[in-house]
């Protein structure tokens, strides 16, 4: 079997058009997100807004893997501007359902880890997984992302299961950490 061969790269404005096609497709075909198929209702012109402000918000970020002119994953991120939670950053992840357990995960992780590791406000990356999500689970603490907390029962499936929102955190500069 041969390595997939894909890239790395922030998302730019022209990325709108695939980006929605690709958020639709992850909406459609995960079992682990908050937002059902039906409740998004991005446009690509919004899309377009949404792009345009990541690539001029130094704090915040979206990057994109692709192959062959294709997203086959994405990583965006978000920060809050108040002065006492401005040093963290909150993200989400996903990986096109033909392209998982290719690596993508891991190379978006590690070049969003080194983004907030050289970036001057930015101390904390912080997350939200579904308990119930191993893989997800098993490559952020691989990272060394560590639980801070449990939301149970936060999330509830169409069976009505209830499942608990795992919140992982991860110190990048860890000398910053009081303990």
């Amino acid at each position: 079997m041969t390595a997939a061969k894909f890239d790395i790269r922030p998302a730019k404005v022209g990325d709108a058009g695939k980006l929605n096609r690709y958020m639709r497709l992850i909406y459609q075909t995960s079992d682990h997100l908050i937002t059902l198929p039906a409740e998004f209702g991005v446009s690509v012109l919004k899309q377009r807004f949404w792009l345009a402000g990541k690539a001029v918000n130094p704090y915040e970020t979206c990057l994109i893997a692709t192959s062959e002119g294709k997203i086959t994953g994405v990583l965006e991120s978000w920060t809050d501007r108040r002065a006492r939670v401005c040093h963290i950053t909150t993200f989400a992840m996903s990986v096109h359902p033909d392209w998982r357990s290719h690596g993508i995960g891991t190379a978006l992780l590690n070049n969003f880890v080194k983004w907030v590791a050289e970036n001057p406000r930015l101390d904390k990356i912080e997350l939200h997984v579904h308990e119930d999500n191993s893989p997800a689970l098993a490559l952020y603490e691989k990272f060394g992302f560590t639980i801070e907390g449990r939301r149970v029962g936060a999330v509830q499936y169409d069976n009505n299961r209830l499942i608990d929102d795992i919140l992982m955190a991860y110190w990048p500069n860890s000398s910053n950490v009081e303990k």
